[in-house]
């Protein structure tokens, strides 16, 4: 009897047991399972990180929801450094191919670490989130090739470089490196140490460049946050063509080097997280003398624009026969934008055009350290991508006067956007980014890998209405998604504020990222799709 007694307080107390397992167990699953792993590779943020103080998921999950959007949509990727992509059209051919060599070990470590710390409440600002790294940004122990034959054997850096030790200190992991154009120098993202890059929303097209890789990876979901620099539009072009937010700080927000043309800034899917990121990475840094003090902190939300004036310019002028149907169309959609949200719009045409600025604007920035990249181009000719090759027309025969000449084309430039927008009492100006979103993957490849405006076929460099706020580099700019053209593209637009004003036009975009349809939410999603 007893012994009867004893063994059904035993079979109860298990079955008990075995009751709480399963209630836990099933309560795990359902916490792990509560977001797809599309969900949480695209999620913002700003988010992620509230889910992660909850409880409701974990930097390990998110990591290895985008690590698995890497294995299937990115293509191969060698960390040894291939010697050559001797076939560009075949290499990788229907995937993105925006990185050039993975940190998962690393991450999967650091996002364990970041489990712990939102458990017993050691979080930093950007504890867990994951970031993809521009092949330009200095990591310990990453190798900087700039996507060149020359340099695949580069030693790896031996320290972080000022950005990249903000956001390790805030807690950001780094994922992957991204691709960029050969020494940074063309629009699209291709090379042939690493191939081409291709543009999630529509494989056919590129990414953009120089920050190619970093606004793809961002589009298929790879990683939360990209690091990019803009010496020509090298954040915003990519920007544009993947439908991101980047942006362009004012010559010394972020530490970089001190060439004026050049800054670093953030890249990311929603305006709140390209603010996040900003926040982290602005500011003074003992390693670079020409960050600006003090720190300029940006806020998450800002005022109404109502009321206030915003100019806009279609830039009729910049080419002859004026920019394609789809950049008109994008900035009738910001003006439309504008007017829901209460701006007064202001319609003004700037005093410049691609004939008379580019070439001017290339031999001013070849005068700077970039003169350094075609040292050897003689000897190794054979070993460079074509549009490191053609640029070469600028560096041949550079004289002192080419840099007067560009600071002469900047105090005109200069006086021109004061007089006709900011003392009209205008608080940003609203522009097209690109004169077209069409831009072949392989731009330049061959000669029949072109980009056409209006049937007509121009140099890439006339295409980009980027590198003006390069000349004028104290001039902040956020490049923003507006619209998806016809043939599944993103259009984006710039907003350009006052010398360091740089909370004017994050102002402006706030109020606009508010009545303009978001990309990345309610089906608005890259399909992978290839189609001319």
């Amino acid at each position: 009897m007893n012994r009867f007694f004893f063994r059904k307080v035993l079979l109860a107390f298990m079955a008990g047991v075995l009751i709480t397992l399963f209630a836990s167990g099933a309560s795990a699953v359902s916490a792990a399972s509560k977001f797809s792993q599309e969900e949480l590779a695209y999620m913002p943020a700003v988010q992620l990180i509230e889910l992660f103080q909850k409880g409701e998921t974990t930097p390990s999950e998110v990591l290895e929801a985008q690590i698995s959007r890497v294995k299937k949509y990115n293509g191969e990727y060698n960390v040894s450094r291939r010697d050559l992509v001797n076939e560009l059209d075949t290499f990788n051919a229907g995937k993105v191919n925006a990185i050039t060599f993975d940190n998962f070990d690393e991450a999967r470590k650091l996002a364990k670490e970041a489990d712990e710390r939102y458990r017993n409440g050691t979080a930093r600002r950007l504890e867990g989130i994951t970031v993809g790294v521009k092949d330009e940004n200095e990591v310990k122990g990453w190798r900087v090739d700039a996507a060149s034959l020359l340099l695949k054997d580069f030693e790896p850096s031996d320290a972080d470089g000022a950005m990249i030790q903000k956001l390790r200190k805030e807690g950001a992991i780094f994922v992957f490196q991204t691709t960029v154009s050969e020494q940074y120098l063309s629009p699209m993202t291709w090379s042939r140490l690493y191939g081409v890059s291709r543009n999630p929303w529509n494989l056919y097209y590129g990414t953009g460049g120089s920050s190619g890789g970093s606004g793809a990876a961002l589009a298929a979901g790879f990683c939360t946050l990209a690091t990019g620099s803009d010496m020509g539009g090298s954040i915003r072009i990519p920007s544009s063509m993947n439908g991101v937010y980047g942006f362009k700080p004012p010559f010394g927000r972020v530490a970089t080097t001190e060439n004026v043309y050049e800054t670093l800034g953030p890249m990311a899917r929603t305006f709140a997280d390209m603010v996040l990121m900003q926040d982290v990475i602005a500011g003074p840094s003992p390693e670079v003398h020409s960050t600006i003090r003090p720190k300029l902190d940006y806020p998450q939300k800002y005022a109404p624009i109502r009321g206030q004036k915003v100019a806009v310019a279609y830039f009729k002028n910049w080419l002859q026969g004026g920019l394609s149907q789809e950049s008109d169309h994008a900035i009738d959609t910001a003006v439309a934008a504008l007017e829901k949200a209460g701006a007064q719009v202001e319609r003004v045409e700037l005093d410049i055009n691609a004939e008379g600025f580019m070439p001017t604007f290339f031999k001013g920035l070849m005068t700077t350290s970039m003169y350094a990249i075609f040292d050897g181009l003689d000897q190794h000719r054979d070993m460079f991508s074509s549009y490191v090759r053609n640029l070469e027309t600028y560096a041949g025969k550079l004289t002192p006067q080419d840099q007067v000449n560009a600071e002469m084309m900047l105090v005109k430039l200069h006086q021109d956007v004061q007089q006709k927008v900011f003392e009209k009492g205008c608080i940003a100006l609203v522009m097209p980014t690109l004169a077209t979103p069409y831009f072949p993957a392989d731009l330049e490849a061959t000669p029949d890998k072109a980009a056409q405006v209006r049937g007509k076929t121009y140099s890439s460099t006339y295409l980009m209405l980027t590198p003006i706020w390069n000349l004028a580099s104290r001039y902040p700019v956020v490049d923003m998604p507006v619209e998806l053209s016809d043939k599944n593209v993103p259009v984006g637009v710039q907003i350009v504020s006052n010398t360091y004003d740089d909370l004017n036009a994050f102002r402006v975009a706030y109020a606009l990222s508010k009545v303009i349809a978001p990309l990345y939410q309610d089906g608005r999603f890259p399909d992978f799709r290839n189609e001319k």
